[in-house]
């Protein structure tokens, strides 16, 4: 026994010792908001520290960051919600349906894709983001998307069937101005006209 303890201790003493194998990250985002002021190089002291360190990431709030900003008429039906470090401009419709207005950064191809890949499908190429429809939006421009099916939010948010997207990817000086619409497929059928208007109506505020 005292033999077999030996043994043992042998081993966790050597498996301690053993260098910790290197880790390769291969997966990538788009950069938004929550990025602002990101120092690749920090140290421990920088993330964790109390003093000079990295800035904190912003956290959700009742308010939307003041700046940039767009404005917009409510389209009747919806209920407006308060913004957050994520939604510039924030809504409801009908049942479980939301609109949001985002600022991000990245390219476009990007932001759609991502969309895309909420609805479990293959992500575009330039050819096929090329077929989009064309739009402008707030002096921004870029492409108005639709998309239904089984619905993947992510962030353990649960998965639902029978849904619908309708939404704005569009990008001005490297930022990407994002109009999302998500809800039960039949509820955003019968919103379309109402957010295309929405859409049409959102103004920069300076």
């Amino acid at each position: 026994m005292r033999n077999l303890s030996l043994v043992i201790a042998a081993l966790l003493v050597f498996g301690s010792c053993r260098k910790n194998s290197e880790t390769t990250v291969t997966e990538t985002r788009p950069v938004t908001m929550r990025d602002d002021g990101l120092k690749l190089d920090a140290t421990n002291n920088d993330r964790f520290g109390t003093g000079g360190g990295m800035p904190s990431l912003p956290q959700p709030t009742g308010e939307a960051p003041a700046s940039p900003v767009v404005a917009g008429d409510l389209p009747a039906g919806w209920t407006e919600l308060p913004g957050n470090a994520f939604r510039l401009l924030n809504y409801s419709f009908g049942d479980g349906g939301e609109v949001s207005v985002s600022l991000s950064r990245g390219g476009v191809i990007d932001n759609v894709n991502r969309w895309v890949g909420q609805f479990g499908r293959p992500g575009l190429d330039a050819e096929s983001l090329a077929g989009l429809e064309k739009i402008k939006i707030a002096g921004f421009e870029g492409v108005f998307l639709q998309l239904d099916g089984d619905y993947a939010p992510g962030m353990g948010r649960p998965s639902q069937s029978d849904y619908g997207l309708l939404g704005v990817v569009a990008e001005k000086g490297g930022e990407i101005l994002t109009v999302k619409m998500i809800g039960p497929a039949a509820a955003v059928a019968d919103e379309e006209a109402r957010l295309r208007a929405f859409v049409a109506g959102l103004k920069p505020v300076e």
